[in-house]
């Protein structure tokens, strides 16, 4: 069996997923890491007490050994520089199979495009889920009946852009969007 590490629903923040990364630093038989509820609110439970999200890029760039990475239900950094990083950082997994950030908050524009984009660059990604991200969220109202309309369905930039990303991944197999059960090419 394979080395793993399941830090799930366990607070480290900011500074224990840094300390990880060193760690990871050069790391190739650990290939399964779940880091789910990274950046859980603090025991006053108020929005403002979420720990800093941590950087998905800087996590991927050091953990060069992992296969497999289950980020769900954290709130990925997605703004400013981060989001190209992101991006290069997809990009660049070379070893990288299946990558979960199912409730991630990567359902805003930019995020959603970074996330795309790096998917779209990479050859190794096989499997990804996506759910509960509130991708299509933002998609225009359709026409009201009897309206003349496009014939092209309503869809979100972010919905948008993940299906470039997914006709240009010929890795790709499994790709998770609620509500349906995964979707298989």
């Amino acid at each position: 069996m394979a080395p793993s590490c399941d830090r799930g629903q366990c607070s480290v923040g900011e500074s224990g997923v840094a300390s990880l990364r060193r760690g990871l630093r050069g790391n190739e038989t650990l290939t399964h890491l779940g880091l789910r509820y990274v950046n859980l609110p603090r025991a006053d439970n108020s929005d403002s007490s979420l720990e800093p999200p941590f950087s998905l890029a800087r996590l991927l760039e050091e953990a060069t050994g992992l296969t497999s990475l289950d980020l769900a239900f954290n709130i990925a950094q997605g703004s400013g520089h981060a989001v190209e990083d992101l991006q290069r950082a997809l990009g660049s997994a070379t070893r990288l199979r299946t990558l979960s950030l199912a409730r991630c908050c990567v359902g805003g524009w930019r995020r959603a495009r970074a996330v795309a984009r790096g998917l779209a660059a990479s050859t190794s990604i096989t499997a990804i889920d996506l759910s509960h991200n509130g991708l299509g969220a933002a998609a225009p109202p359709p026409p009201p009946a009897g309206q003349q309309g496009s014939p092209r369905p309503f869809i979100s930039m972010a919905v948008e852009a993940l299906c470039r990303a997914v006709r240009a991944n010929g890795a790709l197999r499994v790709l998770r969007l609620p509500p349906h059960p995964p979707l298989r090419r």
